[in-house]
């Protein structure tokens, strides 16, 4: 058993192009109607190793070698590797999420296990701040977008995926003869006129003003007609389609709040 005195998780993400590390405080895992908190948080490429000496800063000896260590993510192969590689100077305490079974949900699909852990885990902190009488719709911006729906009872009920910025203005670049790849940066500094007058413009516009209408499309889709849900906005592009969506909550580590709640979950009583 951990000693009380250390309060602390160190939940890492590993995602398709990412790897998001967090140190979330572990003590408000067990209470109700709250998520714990990112204290630091740091984020690399997948490609990158693990800024391990970031990471020790955030704590002090004592801390680090009591933390609570729980990896997961949507890139099995990634965190095999990093696991392999774990520090001897870590974190001694470590748990893998890496099947849908050692999470804490109900999940209503015919083929639970192939669901993306991240979307998962999404849910586990969805769950905790939903109202029980209150289903909830999930967007995570990332590479790609998910949009997801838990029901009322608190169970996973599908949704659907789309890609993200990034993704699309790639995708628009690759496989086309002429069209420049956009750096979706600049969708930061201001939402693009829709009329775009050239070509960068134009894909600009429909980039930033296609992927919010697909995600406002698919909430009035997803939500119940008689009241409405807990609608949660997380993921690294999140921040770009909040102020259109106002009536969501911006919890921008929402994955890394649910693998938090897992690992409390994994510990032993």
């Amino acid at each position: 058993m951990l000693k009380e005195t250390q309060p602390l998780i160190l939940a890492i993400d590993v995602g398709n192009s990412r790897i998001k590390c967090g140190l979330l405080d572990r003590t408000v895992c067990a209470q109700p109607a709250r998520l714990p908190q990112c204290r630091h948080f740091a984020v690399v490429s997948v490609e990158e190793d693990i800024p391990w000496g970031d990471i020790s800063a955030w704590m002090d000896g004592a801390e680090l070698r009591n933390v609570v260590a729980v990896v997961a993510g949507s890139n099995p192969d990634r965190i095999q590797s990093l696991t392999k590689n774990w520090p001897a100077d870590g974190p001694s305490v470590k748990f893998v999420v890496d099947h849908s079974s050692q999470i804490p949900l109900t999940i209503d699909l015919p083929e639970a296990g192939q669901v993306g852990i991240d979307r998962l885990l999404n849910a586990i902190a969805a769950n905790r701040i939903r109202p029980d009488d209150m289903s909830g719709v999930v967007v995570d911006c990332g590479t790609a977008t998910t949009v997801d729906y838990i029901s009322a009872a608190g169970a996973f009920a599908g949704g659907a995926i789309l890609p993200g910025f990034e993704l699309s203005a790639q995708a628009l670049h690759q496989h086309t003869a002429r069209l420049p790849l956009i750096d979706v940066v600049t969708l930061n500094r201001s939402p693009p006129n829709p009329l775009g007058r050239n070509t960068a413009a134009a894909i600009q516009s429909g980039l930033f003003w296609g992927q919010l209408g697909a995600v406002r499309e698919l909430i009035t889709r997803l939500s119940d007609e008689t009241v409405s849900p807990l609608i949660l906005l997380t993921g690294g592009g999140s921040s770009l389609l909040q102020p259109y969506i106002p009536e969501a909550i911006y919890e921008p580590h929402l994955s890394l709040q649910g693998l938090a709640l897992v690992a409390r979950h994994l510990e032993p009583q």
